[in-house]
């Protein structure tokens, strides 16, 4: 291919397409990501929860992928496998009100979570 005949528009087209092709071919590394949670009672507070969005279609509510609450009544650790980048939910539901924990974070680098605001949450999200 002889790039020296394409117009300038032709040529960041191919520059767009070949980034894109480069970024599908060299997925990004699956990290797990474990948030831990401590003895709670079962009778008023739910098992604690994990997942990471997987679409957020605008103007409607995210679809996420549970992950799993690893431990008992007396603490553990909820984890999920997510890329950096990623925006991840994670909480406990109070049955009978006013404590319920319900947290947005997005997934560093190094697999530690960096809370946000929901609203922050949907400016991060990439589709």
């Amino acid at each position: 291919m002889d790039v020296t005949t394409l117009t300038d528009a032709e040529l960041r087209d191919l520059i767009n397409q070949a980034g894109a092709e480069l970024q599908r071919r060299q997925p990004a590394t699956l990290l797990r990501v474990a948030v831990t949670f401590g003895s709670y009672n079962a009778r008023r507070y739910s098992r604690p929860w994990i997942a990471r969005v997987t679409a957020w279609p605008i103007g409607g509510k995210p679809a996420v992928e549970w992950g799993r609450y690893l431990g008992d009544d007396s603490g553990g650790e909820c984890e999920i496998t997510a890329r950096a980048g990623d925006l991840v939910r994670y909480g406990q539901k109070d049955t009978r009100g006013g404590k319920t924990d319900s947290n947005w974070a997005t997934v560093a680098p190094d697999g530690t979570l960096i809370d946000c605001t929901e609203a922050q949450a949907r400016a991060a999200h990439k589709p």
